[in-house]
């Protein structure tokens, strides 16, 4: 009786093979973790990642949105052309962090447009209009987020106080606008952008982000913006930035 009692104890507990599935489970996910903590996560694929989910679902509202705070949405846009634009920006972000420059290019987003701000010796050598040929995958990168816009892209250029006064650039004048010309020939020529749509301007040391007083102050006002201007009356095109895809 006592046997068969034993018997029956053993039969309503798990089976044999559980453990031995329960050690392994426990093994593999102790494997998972291990892998997780030797990862990074980039931000910018994160922020793609999220505003694809974000695009596909329409679920979060813009006061949610997963983009940097400092970015107010663009109006005017559906959660899915939001998302592209996001992911736009992340693989602008990723190259940039490639190429070691996510400290000399900054964007941000505001309910006029968007605004590139490109420090100057990554566009220009000193005292020259030409651009480096590092130059050309960012601005090609900055094209693609403005491409398939039907709305106004002005580029500015802008210098330091420090006077120039060569015979090719008699002043800051010439060379901040000479500056911008060759890369709004750039969005013309090699972008295909239609020149209507392209403005350069010159602003010289007057407009400058900082007092011309040090060297680290100089630098920050040798500078290039490309403002992406947007139409709340225009819609925007079905698909805009699908060929970064």
């Amino acid at each position: 009786m006592a046997r068969k009692k034993i018997e029956e104890e053993r039969r309503r507990g798990a089976p044999a093979y559980m453990t031995t599935y329960g050690d392994m489970m426990t093994l593999l996910l102790t494997f998972f973790v291990l892998l997780l903590s030797f990862s990074s996560l980039r931000d910018a694929k994160f922020r793609r990642a999220m505003g694809s989910l974000k695009g596909a679902l329409g679920v979060l509202p813009f006061e949610q949105s997963v983009i940097r705070p400092e970015r107010v949405p663009i109006p005017q846009l559906t959660n899915l052309q939001e998302s592209e634009i996001e992911e736009s920006i992340a693989k602008l972000e990723d190259m940039l962090s490639d190429q070691q420059l996510r400290e000399a290019v900054r964007l941000q987003i505001s309910d006029r447009g968007m605004t590139i701000t490109i420090d100057d010796p990554v566009m220009f050598e000193s005292g020259n209009a030409g651009l480096r040929p590092k130059a050309y995958p960012i601005l090609t990168r900055v094209a693609s987020l403005a491409r398939g816009w039907p709305n106004t892209i002005r580029i500015e250029g802008h210098t330091d106080s420090d006077p120039i006064r060569t015979e090719k650039f008699p002043s800051n004048w010439e060379l901040s606008t000479a500056r911008a010309l060759s890369i709004l020939h750039f969005f013309q020529d090699d972008a295909g952008f239609n020149p209507r749509n392209l403005v350069a301007i010159g602003r010289g040391e007057f407009d400058p982000v900082a007092f011309n007083d040090t060297p680290e102050n100089k630098a920050k006002n040798r500078r290039i913006e490309i403002n992406i201007e947007y139409n709340p009356e225009v819609k925007p095109p079905t698909g805009v930035l699908g060929q970064l895809r």
